[in-house]
């Protein structure tokens, strides 16, 4: 992984865990906010994982490909979320969740492609890509647990794929030093 793509993860991390950690103080935010705060989430996950990607000429192309795919449609699941951020409790899950399911997915599918051209941090970036999935998972059979679990279950996962990005970003750094 190049350190610009090294940096954007790291960056992403920290921009995931004070999203989760603001959701936690906020319990009794209102949906817009709630809505607001995973829609960015999404977006930006998306926006990076693409562009880490695109900037990683060491990533082989079909991880490239896919990677960007995902990343693209993880984008575009936060734009969705974004334009109705008041709309139906239930719709705003599901969309959260599918948006995290791709997200995990793309993790998990190009940490397994990387694994023999990037071996720094592909236990977290499998544990990060695991805990979306499960979280996504949790919500999309689950969709009617209410707000008050929805914000728990996406506030830890934020905070969780947050400081798994940021360990990943820190060995990504130690394996390549300046």
């Amino acid at each position: 992984m190049s350190r610009n793509a090294v940096w954007l993860r790291l960056a992403a991390g920290v921009l995931a865990v004070v999203m989760g950690i603001v959701a936690f103080a906020w319990p009794s935010a209102t949906l817009r906010v709630v809505g607001l705060l995973f829609g960015s989430q999404l977006l930006v996950m998306g926006v990076v994982r693409a562009a880490q990607l695109l900037v990683d000429p060491d990533t082989p192309v079909v991880q490239r490909v896919l990677g960007v795919i995902f990343g693209v449609l993880t984008g575009l699941v936060g734009i969705v979320c974004l334009r109705n951020v008041a709309g139906s409790l239930v719709l705003l899950l599901v969309i959260v969740a599918v948006g995290w399911l791709l997200d995990g997915l793309a993790e998990i599918f190009t940490t397994i492609g990387d694994s023999g051209v990037h071996p720094d941090g592909a236990g977290w970036r499998l544990a990060t890509g695991l805990c979306a999935v499960l979280a996504a998972i949790a919500v999309l059979v689950w969709p009617g647990l209410g707000l008050a679990t929805f914000l728990f279950i996406g506030a830890t996962t934020l905070v969780f794929v947050g400081l798994c990005q940021i360990l990943i970003g820190v060995s990504g750094l130690r394996a390549h030093p300046a």
